[in-house]
């Protein structure tokens, strides 16, 4: 939506950052981008079908759009003559006198924002201006160019003073903004039907002018627009949600269910039960979280935060190939691996609205009450794939009940059992301590073999915390001193501050020599198909009762 404006060129700096210029056959589309600066996009030839924030726009010879920061776009459908673009990005700098005022600074940055969307250009002079800045940015970047860069820089304001002065001579008169105005309000109220005759009244035109000028927009007639657009919410919902399909179909628009799926299977060319079992086969996610229950059960995803969760020497076969996506997002990067869906948990919380621009995204918030088998469950619901969760709980079950019987029968363990994990840290000033549901083998511990954790601990669990850290040493005894084993997971540091110390000598499982230093790539993961091998492992050592093993 444009608006006449004040335009404070004296308080900001616009400047370019690139140009370039594109050329695409008629076969060709690219990928979803995530835009992080503002984008002027140019047409010198041909015309194409863009997705931008999930619109359709259709842009022809010598349109020009504005994309703003924030925003995903690519294009999806070239006509039939070779395409041509001029792609200029750019970006402002506010004044150090106006961001002292955080409201005028913020007046400043809504000048560009005010333009986004479809601008009022006239073709030739606007491609022409666009081809001079491309012409001229390889010189203007150069090393001590200078001058040239200060050329470079008045061509970009000329442009935006052109583009300002165009959008205040037409603010108000083009039937084409009051018509895009009337689809920005399709997708802001995506629950309401709207008529034909309605949307025509809002844009103060007849019916088959808006019809003409929404197609010349879009590449879709308003009623084709609206069905894809009630389609779309409904695939997001089949690949998210296992609500029954007649709730699906109710929150998409149609009050009947059949002929729901008959639209659907039209435009589709699969009804709704098909299209759920083939995209849910094939579904391309990145998980911030919950990589590891993926691989458990066949599904590798696309990206993963391997930075934070990576690494357990149970997966490094099945990871080889995912993209580390790490702990703080790049959008672009995501963008660029094309997910069909995104799984994360609170740690992400911040992110969720730029990520779920690219991909429908699932935020499975952390709950230390929520058990592993849960967590599979839901995770195995989002992708179809509940049957695996269940054979695995299953199969798990089984291995666990035959290990208890197997350390019982050996007579190191039984149900009455007390194990302490405890991390090191500080040089072995301070320690952590873990309960069943923050990796560290406390699952498998706990739950697999039945032991019970420390008094300390096992309150911590009932409030649903299952670690804490920065315990001073002195306080060693507190959490350790009624166990009959004691893991010590090595991560930064082991035992090499401890061992000598009468703290660490004093404790009844020290004493006995019932105490286990465990590796971290294959004692500290908590994904199901680490924990089932740490099963394996920790019936092993109890069983061999070692009086100290280093297990590497």
């Amino acid at each position: 939506m444009n608006h006449a404006f004040p335009i404070p060129f004296l308080s900001c700096l616009y400047q370019v950052i690139d140009v370039q210029k594109h050329l695409m056959d008629a076969c060709e589309s690219f990928a979803n981008t995530y835009v992080q600066h503002y984008i002027l996009i140019g047409v010198s030839s041909g015309d194409a079908i863009w997705r931008i924030d999930g619109r359709p726009v259709r842009m022809g010879k010598g349109a020009g759009y504005l994309i703003a920061p924030g925003s995903v776009y690519g294009i999806e459908e070239i006509g039939a003559q070779p395409f041509s673009y001029y792609q200029l990005e750019c970006s402002i700098e506010i004044a150090e006198s106006r961001k002292a005022n955080h409201a005028e600074s913020k007046k400043d940055e809504g000048i560009l924002h005010a333009l986004c969307g479809r601008l009022q250009v006239q073709p030739a002079r606007w491609i022409s201006m666009l081809e001079e800045l491309y012409q001229h940015q390889a010189a203007a970047s150069a090393a001590g160019a200078e001058l040239q860069a200060f050329r470079q820089h008045i061509r970009m304001q000329e442009l935006l003073y052109y583009l300002c002065e165009r959008s205040a001579a037409a603010h108000d008169r083009d039937p084409r903004k009051l018509v895009e105005q009337t689809i920005a309000e399709l997708h802001t109220d995506n629950g309401r039907k709207f008529s034909i005759q309605e949307l025509a009244e809002r844009a103060n035109t007849g019916q088959r002018q808006y019809n003409s000028l929404f197609k010349e927009l879009t590449g879709r007639s308003p009623l084709e627009y609206m069905t894809e657009q009630q389609m779309n919410q409904a695939k997001k919902q089949m690949l998210i949600t296992n609500e029954p399909l007649s709730s699906i179909a109710r929150n998409a628009g149609f009050q009947d269910v059949y002929y729901f799926s008959r639209r659907f299977k039209q435009m589709v060319g699969l009804s709704p039960k098909q299209y759920i079992r083939q995209r849910r086969s094939e579904l391309r996610v990145v998980a911030f979280y919950y990589g590891g229950i993926l691989l458990s059960m066949g599904m590798r995803p696309v990206g993963a935060n391997l930075t934070w969760w990576g690494g357990s020497a149970f997966l490094k076969d099945m990871e080889s190939g995912i993209t580390d996506v790490g702990v703080t997002p790049s959008l672009d990067m995501i963008a660029e691996l094309a997910p069909d869906l995104i799984l994360m948990n609170s740690n992400n919380l911040a992110d969720y609205e730029p990520l779920s621009k690219i991909a429908p995204s699932v935020m499975i918030p952390y709950d230390g009450k929520r058990t592993l088998y849960e967590d599979m469950r839901i995770v195995g619901e989002l992708i179809g794939s509940t049957a695996e969760a269940d054979r695995y709980i299953t199969r798990y079950e089984s291995k666990a009940a035959a290990a208890r019987g197997l350390i019982r029968r050996a007579g190191v363990a039984d149900e009455k059992t007390v194990a302490a994990i405890i991390r090191f840290e500080a040089r072995g000033e301070e320690f952590a301590v873990f309960g069943s549901h923050y990796g560290r083998s406390g699952w498998s511990l706990y739950n697999g073999l039945g032991l019970q954790p420390p008094q300390q601990v096992r309150r911590m669990m009932e409030q649903g915390i299952h670690f804490k850290q920065r315990i001073p040493i002195h306080q060693l005894a507190e959490y350790a001193a009624d166990s009959d084993y004691i893991f010590v997971i090595h991560e930064t540091e082991g035992l090499e501050h401890v061992s000598n110390r009468e703290i660490w000598q004093q404790l009844r499982a020290v004493r006995h020599g019932r105490f286990f230093e465990l590796g971290h790539e294959r004692f500290s993961y908590f994904d199901p198909i680490s924990i089932e091998s740490q099963l394996d492992l920790l019936t092993e050592l109890l069983i061999q009762q070692a009086s100290l093993v280093l297990v590497r």
